[in-house]
Formats: structure tokens, sequence, C-alpha cells
């Protein structure tokens, strides 16, 4: 038995087994959808180290 909450919704869920929800962790595919929709705008991050600007080669006399 898998019992848990929705992420995106909190709407609870029991399975007995993963074949039975095809969108876990989520409820539904929209829950999924709606998760996915985050990502890609940006609403979530992985924090890491800060990378530094991209230098122009041409501004440093530099062929490519």
């Amino acid at each position: 038995m898998i019992r848990g909450r929705c992420p995106i919704c909190s709407r609870a869920f029991e399975i007995e087994k993963l074949d039975e929800l095809p969108s876990f962790p989520f409820c539904s595919e929209r829950c999924k959808l709606i998760d996915l929709g985050r990502w890609l705008r940006g609403a979530y991050a992985i924090p890491g180290p800060e990378i530094p600007p991209e230098t122009d080669q041409e501004d440093n006399g530099e062929e490519v």
C-alpha cells in the first residue's frame, strides 16, 4: 500500500501499485503539468555556485 499527498494540490491518494497512478507522485496529469510549467518558468531552482558572466572573445583580442 502506497499512501501520499500530491505536492501540487495536497490531495491524498492511496494505491496498491505504482501502475495504478501513472502520474506518481502527482495525483493527476494536470498536477504533473503544473509542476513541469513551474520548472520551465524558473519558479523552482536548484541552488549552486554562481556562474560568472561570459566574456566576449572579440573584446579580449583573441581569435576564435
